[in-house]
């Protein structure tokens, strides 16, 4: 498996982790340090990142990546692309678009994400 390849499956099933809510799959791929930043410069550690997932509110319907690009530099990488989410809240399903930049390390081997930023998309 190349890494582009192995880091477009890895997108892959952080999206699926995030729409599942599965805080212990995500935890796995987070690099030491991972810092998330978002709107308005707001930033947090792996730690408030999760809790933030777990405490996402409503029924999640889906959670998928529309596109996807990555730029390998060593055993560094960047994906940038759109993430597309549903949720049920209360009987009113909202659609989120939100465009994504996620940094990644290569570890020992192993592909981890260091950093991740998204934004809403137009």
């Amino acid at each position: 498996m190349t890494d582009v390849t192995a880091l477009r499956a890895l997108a892959d099933s952080i999206a699926d982790a995030i729409g599942k809510r599965d805080v212990d799959a995500l935890a796995r791929v987070l690099a030491p340090e991972f810092v998330h930043r978002g709107d308005a410069g707001a930033e947090s550690d792996g730690a408030a990142f999760l809790e933030g997932i777990r405490g996402i509110p409503g029924e999640i319907v889906f959670v998928r990546l529309e596109r996807v690009d990555v730029a390998i530099e060593g055993d560094a990488a960047m994906l940038t692309g759109i993430q597309r989410a549903q949720v049920r809240i209360d009987g009113a399903v909202i659609d989120d678009r939100r465009a994504f930049a996620d940094f990644f390390v290569k570890l020992d081997g192993t592909w981890k994400l260091r950093g991740a930023a998204d934004f809403p998309a137009s």
